[in-house]
């Protein structure tokens, strides 16, 4: 669980440490979800600055994250029954993040831009 945490912060800080540009106003999508047991999670963002953070505990956890804009950053941890996450992102930079450990896991990471990064762990039992 260390591991999952550090990776995810090293993600959100290396999104704020990158260039952004002219320094007019920018806007920001910033959503934090936690689930214990919920209904799947949808969340489409399209501001210039996005960022998701889904943490998800018990169930069937499915989490859907649609990503638009310059500058785009995910992290998703998912823990219980069955895992199952999706990422897509459309942006200069892109950085994405799933942690799973369940009875099965799957992961799908789309990203279109001129820097993406992604990183999948996975522990099925």
């Amino acid at each position: 669980m260390r591991h999952f945490s550090g990776a995810a912060c090293g993600v959100l800080l290396a999104l704020c440490c990158m260039g952004t540009g002219s320094a007019g106003a920018q806007t920001a999508d910033i959503k934090t979800i936690v689930s214990l047991g919920g209904p799947p999670v949808v969340l489409n963002q399209n501001g210039q600055l996005n960022m998701a953070g889904v943490f998800m505990i018990g169930g069937s956890t499915s989490a859907t994250v649609t990503q638009n804009g310059t500058n785009n950053a995910t992290g998703i941890l998912q823990f219980g029954g069955p895992a199952s996450a999706s990422v897509g992102q459309a942006g200069v930079n892109n950085f994405a993040f799933v942690g799973q450990a369940s009875q099965s896991t799957s992961s799908v990471l789309s990203q279109f831009g001129a820097f993406n990064s992604a990183t999948v762990v996975q522990n099925s039992h």
